[in-house]
């Protein structure tokens, strides 16, 4: 959060036609540009309350991660068939 004398910031934005909304740049500027698009934003109603928090995604969590070979099928076939035994 931004340090300045008086941590509150106040701004409003318009709710579109499918209900959407962006968040305001003096709100973004307040949380220090810490927003990142794929973050995921959590609305809360308490006590008829209203709270928005903001859920950072960990993005390249898999990154040191190995690739991973897959079975190698000799035909469509014969993954069609072991997928169909597998779902039985």
């Amino acid at each position: 959060m931004s340090s300045d004398s008086d941590p509150r910031v106040e701004a409003e934005s318009t709710i579109n036609d499918s209900y959407g909304t962006t968040i305001p740049a003096p709100i973004r500027h307040a949380l220090d540009d810490t927003l990142e698009p794929g973050d995921t934003v959590r609305w809360v109603i308490s006590d008829g309350e209203l709270s928005v928090e903001i859920i950072h995604e960990e993005y390249g969590a898999f990154e040191d991660a190995e690739p991973f070979d897959g079975p190698v099928w000799e035909s469509d076939t014969a993954a069609e068939s072991a997928w169909s035994e597998w779902c039985r």
